[in-house]
């Protein structure tokens, strides 16, 4: 029989209980956990073995992924550095020599090249600040 609004409960209490229980990580609830081991004796040792060969793994992923991009920053500086000095050694060499058209044009490049995205950044950081930064060290 359904009860409506106006039934009432002659010094019935109702009480009312939930409750919530959230577990993340990468072994199973230590409750589920000893279930594996009851169902299958050695199952938990497995599951933990399987977690640090994983924890090992990955941590040696990310090992050589800074170390790549260590050396992908120290290379990128050292090239840019490299034809700085090239364009400026250019260009004083066609300046010796009596370009100095082409001389002064591969000056005002080098310059530009080694200066300018420090500059662009410099102006356009202020009008937007989404603007990445690709400022060559």
């Amino acid at each position: 029989m359904l009860k409506t609004p106006d039934d009432k409960l002659d010094g019935v209490v109702v009480e009312a209980q939930m409750s919530s229980e959230l577990f993340a990580g990468p072994l199973p609830h230590p409750k589920i956990f000893w279930q594996y081991e009851q169902i299958l004796p050695g199952a938990a040792d497995r599951i933990l073995k399987m977690a640090e060969r994983q924890s090992v793994h990955r941590q040696g992923i990310e090992r050589f992924v800074v170390v790549g991009d260590l050396i992908k920053e120290t290379m990128g500086t050292v090239l840019a550095y490299i034809a700085f000095g090239g364009s400026m050694v250019g260009a004083v060499i066609l300046l010796l020599n009596g370009q100095s058209v082409e001389g002064l044009t591969a000056f005002v490049v080098a310059l530009g090249s080694a200066f300018g995205p420090k500059i662009f950044n410099s102006i356009f950081r202020k009008i937007d600040p989404s603007v990445e930064s690709t400022e060559v060290q």
